[in-house]
């Protein structure tokens, strides 16, 4: 029950999201999809489409958009990043977001205002007000603090620490900054705009112009098709998984199989129940017929088992609660709380919500048994005698046993398969090296001085540059084309240096690499993967060589030089995809340097004393490649974690049910056994009796849980690029795992019928 409680909070949390606000049924946001060969679903929209819906359709109250920025500020000494939104001045009109401090109808009317949350701002100017300080941000300029938000009374999918003008970004944009992508239908990865409607409207009438507005801005001379729908609010967290989100939160398929898993477990423990309780009515009988004797009817005999069963269930529910204050602290400390941003706190409300289960608990597994035994006949029952029909029937039983053990075999079989497949995605091999070498995030600093000081550290071997970290999920685009600008498409692209390929061991299979001390001749250069051939048209990588690629923003043709072995850049469940390398300086974020890695301690001081005489604004940020590989995977192993409870779980279920099933099926032939036990029958002929129906039944129920777990698993395993395979090493676990299960339960229970005294049993007869 502990596992179902704690369930039942990871779901309360995510169905959570954004249920303060007010206005929530009438909140909704526009999403769109690019056909790209597959359609790409993304939380944002074109910046042009809120402007041109707006002219096209008068049922909107208000529409807001939002774009992101982020910049540095400095405080005491040191350099904090302020993540926030550009939006509009009536944000407060459309989301329940209260001023602590300032004026929600002016605070981002100005430019350069700026509306900081409660903890935000009491980081920034701690124990003060700080309604009209400036803060610098970045090289976006300085802002006037207009408002202090209230701390939020829930959770909000929208993750910020701030609110600025819109009205701030013409003056930008004058500046060379692209928040909006004005007038841009190809560029829909910069604006999410969220409106409410006016009474008498609904979103149904927003979807024709939808679909003109698609017509007229996307022809068949487009780069893409895209597509545009509607979303409610209350169905973004949890909801469908999209693209460029805005904040966090749990996929709705997530919550769903979260429901399943619990619904799965309850019912295994239900039928544990109602079997050992059906066992144990077999003791009751007298006390049955007593009561029947004593004038009790069949209902107030339903009553008082159900009662018991009731009972039972809230004492299992106190002790699972009790186990819930050390199962909580567990889970919040995995990695993947922290990513889902999980509060699984005990309130009233879950309180309420877990009696409520309990009840139905009890309810549910307690009326079967009380209608078996209130149906008991009083003479019957006052003499032990039950009716042989009934104790030895096995119709329901059957039906039981091979229903939990399959639900059990599916979960221990997606358990194993899911800690194989995980284990293959950790153990694989991407292609490149990662050993002793320390990514350092630049800050926007220069990459070139900063190279110069590492330089002179003795254990440094070699340092490279580059825009983006491997297997970190995030990539950049560029458009290009080869021969005609109207057939142009996007591919993936690294602004990598010249030392880039030798620092991670990447393999050259054709041309050269980037030159040294060649700026001009690199940058009018191109690398590509193996992958990449086929897009570009080529058959192999010797045809590749010398040939040109325009790329968006270039007067001139970049002409490939040389073609790099594939190996996995993006999640490896995503495959190998097509990749470009730019030798573009003014991109770099990232240096990344090779180390000796005798003293990996002693090495990161040196080169944080370093940064510190470099940059003395700004934190060093920095971590080892491994070290990065590795908080990636504390993920995984967190689910590995999770699945190892579930099989225990599942193992033990199975057992629990089996021990009752078994129990109540060789307590309805002890009689037989007692009689064949006189005739001169011996212990394994017993024992090979009484086990024989059990063994049948496992394997019917091996040979459906098997079928519909390959069934089941092989949907979401085909989603991966890189996947293990079932094999029988799952199975045969599997199956090893539950029948010596199997045999020692039901041979234990065999035992003691087989050991009990005959003269005992036949008393009464």
């Amino acid at each position: 029950m502990a596992v179902c409680l704690i369930i039942i909070l990871m779901i309360n949390d995510q169905l959570s999201y954004d249920r303060f606000q007010a206005n929530k049924e009438n909140i909704y946001r526009f999403v769109h999809g690019r056909d790209v060969g597959a359609t790409l679903p993304m939380a944002t929209i074109p910046q042009p489409l809120a402007p041109t819906i707006k002219d096209k359709f008068a049922g909107f109250g208000e529409m807001v958009n939002f774009h992101r920025f982020s910049g540095d500020v400095i405080q005491n000494g040191k350099s904090i990043e302020l993540i926030g939104y550009y939006t509009n001045a009536n944000v407060f009109e459309l989301f329940t977001y209260p001023l602590k401090w300032g004026n929600e109808a002016t605070a981002l009317v100005e430019p350069n205002s700026v509306v900081l949350r409660a903890d935000i701002a009491e980081k920034y100017f701690p124990g003060e007000n700080p309604i009209g300080k400036q803060m610098k941000v970045g090289n976006l300029g300085t802002y006037q603090v207009t408002g202090v938000l209230e701390e939020f009374p829930g959770k909000t999918h929208i993750r910020f620490d701030a609110f600025a003008s819109t009205s701030s970004l013409p003056a930008l944009e004058e500046r060379g900054f692209h928040f909006r992508g004005v007038n841009d239908w190809e560029n829909g990865s910069g604006t999410w705009t969220y409106f409410s409607l006016r009474e008498g409207y609904s979103p149904e009438q927003l979807k024709p112009i939808l679909d003109e507005i698609e017509e007229e801005f996307y022809d068949d001379n487009s780069k893409f098709r895209a597509s545009f729908d509607i979303q409610e609010l209350t169905k973004i967290t949890p909801g469908p998984l999209y693209g460029n989100q805005i904040g966090d939160g749990m996929p709705m398929f997530f919550v769903l199989g979260l429901a399943i898993l619990a619904g799965l477990i309850i019912v295994c423990a239900a039928f544990n129940y109602t079997n050992l309780s059906a066992a144990r009515a077999l003791t009751r009988t007298k006390e049955v017929g007593v009561r029947k004797v004593m004038g009790a009817k069949r209902g107030q005999l339903t009553f008082q088992f159900v009662v018991e069963s009731v009972i039972l269930s809230l004492v299992s529910l106190v002790l699972a609660v009790i186990f819930l204050q050390f199962l909580i602290p567990a889970f919040e400390g995995l990695q993947m709380s922290t990513l889902l941003n999980w509060d699984l706190d005990l309130t009233i409300k879950s309180y309420l919500q877990f009696l409520a289960f309990a009840i139905l608990v009890g309810l549910f597994t307690g009326i079967f048994p009380s209608l078996y035994l209130s149906s008991f006949q009083a003479i019957n029952a006052m003499k032990g005698v039950v009716a042989k029909k009934r104790l030895s029937g096995w119709a329901l039983r059957k039906v039981l046993i091979v229903s939990q053990f399959v639900i059990s075999i599916v979960l221990i079989v997606s358990s194993l398969l899911v800690y194989k497949q995980i284990r293959y995605i950790v153990d694989k091999d991407y292609g490149y090296t990662k050993e002793n070498i320390i990514n350092i995030e630049l800050q926007g600093q220069d990459y070139a001085r900063l190279k110069t000081e590492l330089e002179k550290l003795p254990f440094v071997e070699g340092i490279t540059a580059s825009n983006i970290i491997p297997n970190t999920g995030i990539s950049n685009s560029t458009p290009y084309w080869i021969e005609n600008p109207n057939e142009m498409t996007s591919m993936n692209y690294f602004a990598v240096d010249e030392n880039y390929l030798d620092i991670l061991h990447l393999q050259l299979v054709a041309g050269e690499n980037f030159k040294p001390n060649a700026k001009s001749l690199n940058e009018s250069s191109l690398l590509i993967n193996e992958s990449a051939l086929a897009p570009l048209g080529f058959s192999n990588a010797l045809d590749a060589l010398n040939q040109q690629v325009y790329l968006e923003g270039d007067s001139l043709a970049r002409n490939i030089i040389g073609v790099v072995k594939d190996y996995n850049y993006q999640f490896i469940f995503e495959g190998i995809k097509p990749l470009m390398f730019r030798y573009e300086q003014e991109y770099y974020e990232f240096a990344q340097v090779k180390i000796l890695g005798y003293d990996i301690t002693d090495e990161m001081a040196q080169i944080d004393a370093v940064w510190d005489e470099f940059d003395p604004n700004h934190e060093l940020v920095a971590k080892t490649f491994q070290g990065q590989q590795d908080e990636f995977n504390a993920f995984f192993y967190d689910i590995l974690y999770i699945i190892g409870l579930i099989a225990v779980l599942s193992i033990s279920i199975a057992a629990m049910g089996l021990l009752g099933i078994s129990a109540f099926a060789i307590q309805a032939r002890l009689k037989e056994v007692s009689i064949r036990k006189v005739l001169g029958a011996n212990i394994k002929s017993l024992i090979f009796m009484l086990s024989r129906s059990f063994i049948i039944m496992l394997v019917i129920a091996l040979i459906l849980g098997f079928s519909i777990a390959y069934l089941g698993n092989s949907a979401w395993l085909n989603m991966f690029a890189y996947r293990t395979s079932f094999g029988f090493d799952i199975f045969f676990f599997t199956a090893f795992g539950l029948i010596g299960v199997a045999v020692l339960t039901i041979g234990w229970q065999a035992m003691r019928a087989t050991n009990s005294n005959p003269a005992a049993t036949l008393r009464d007869d």
